[in-house]
């Protein structure tokens, strides 16, 4: 569903501080080498009014804060989509995100595409890169799903969101672009009472959630026996959320079909036993069997950086599970298994 700037300003003032995600189409970005990520802390000047300590200078075109480690598949590509974000996020006093972008030299159409990182009442704002995230790669394109937190300065208090972005990287000579990010989708009016897996899931320490991932199944729309799939790993792992609906591709790139992430019902997970699944420290007989107790879990589809199905449906790898392990349901299909 695309949004309006009006409509999604709206929406975006009845979410939660803590998470939040969505943003307008348009623009590029271009990136090359960054440096160390500035440090928050809060204050509370004379005045008043909370602020952040000190805010960053507007970055230079291409500087990223986030630094990819080791394993990461084409990282040029996740660096691109972090500079955006981390540009478009960042200002001191007295500024705004239409200001930073233009000091970094991007285009009209990508300050446009950045519109919803802006908060008017905030006087100062700080980017922090949690993850970038593999949507999709064909070619010359990719999708990056990346989920970072916003520290702003808001009269008489600071605050932090946490929100994701499907942020869309093509290649343009040498150097990768943002083209645009993906507007904002919604799994629909939240239900009133939550079913007990959302509750379960939500109060299960053993299950990080991001923010995004918060706002999905606070809505009650969130495919229960996916969430039970979750219930039954957090008994023998702890593990890291990054996305389930809000700020993941919509359809399964770079094809129309809608993804089961679309509609509630698939989830990926960046971290397991608080080792991210793409760094080479992750064991591959770990992932092996994470990815098989999906499957006896009820999950009909488990991507993830090791081929156990070849080329036949249920289990399947490729570059942009490198990075994550994604675990989804249709309903009416058999759960993933070996033939």
């Amino acid at each position: 569903m695309h949004l309006d700037r009006r409509r999604f300003l709206a929406l975006i003032a009845t979410l939660p501080a803590g998470a939040v995600a969505g943003c307008a189409a348009g623009g590029s970005f271009l990136t090359d080498q960054g440096s160390p990520a500035p440090t928050l802390a809060g204050r509370q000047p004379a005045d008043g009014l909370a602020t952040l300590a000190p805010p960053p200078r507007p970055l230079s075109a291409g500087a990223s804060h986030w630094i990819p480690g080791p394993g990461e598949v084409s990282p040029e590509i996740k660096r691109t989509a972090a500079a955006f974000i981390e540009t478009a996020g960042s200002w001191g006093p007295g500024g705004s995100s239409t200001e930073s972008l233009a000091a970094a030299g991007a285009s009209p159409g990508a300050t446009e595409s950045a519109a919803a990182l802006h908060v008017e009442d905030a006087r100062e704002s700080t980017v922090a890169v949690v993850y970038p995230q593999y949507g999709g790669l064909s070619g010359d394109q990719a999708a990056v799903i990346t989920l970072f937190s916003q520290h702003l300065a808001l009269p008489q208090e600071a605050t932090t969101r946490q929100l994701a972005l499907d942020v869309r990287v093509r290649r343009r000579g040498a150097l990768w672009e943002v083209e645009r990010i993906n507007p904002l989708t919604t799994l629909g009016t939240p239900v009133g009472i939550l079913s007990g897996p959302s509750l379960a899931v939500l109060s299960e320490p053993r299950i990080t959630l991001s923010g995004p991932s918060l706002v999905d199944i606070r809505s009650g729309r969130m495919h229960d026996p996916l969430l039970n799939v979750l219930l039954g790993l957090a008994r023998e792992y702890t593990f890291s959320v990054q996305v389930m609906h809000t700020g993941h591709i919509q359809t399964v790139f770079p094809t129309n079909r809608v993804s089961n992430h679309a509609v509630g019902r698939a989830v990926d997970i960046r971290e397991i036993n608080g080792i991210k699944v793409v760094s080479p420290e992750m064991e591959a007989g770990l992932v092996e069997v994470f990815m098989r107790r999906a499957a006896s879990l009820g999950a009909t589809e488990v991507g993830g950086p090791i081929d156990l199905n070849g080329t036949r449906k249920g289990f399947f790898s490729d570059d942009v599970h490198r990075d994550h392990i994604h675990i989804g349901i249709t309903p009416g299909l058999p759960r993933a298994h070996l033939r």
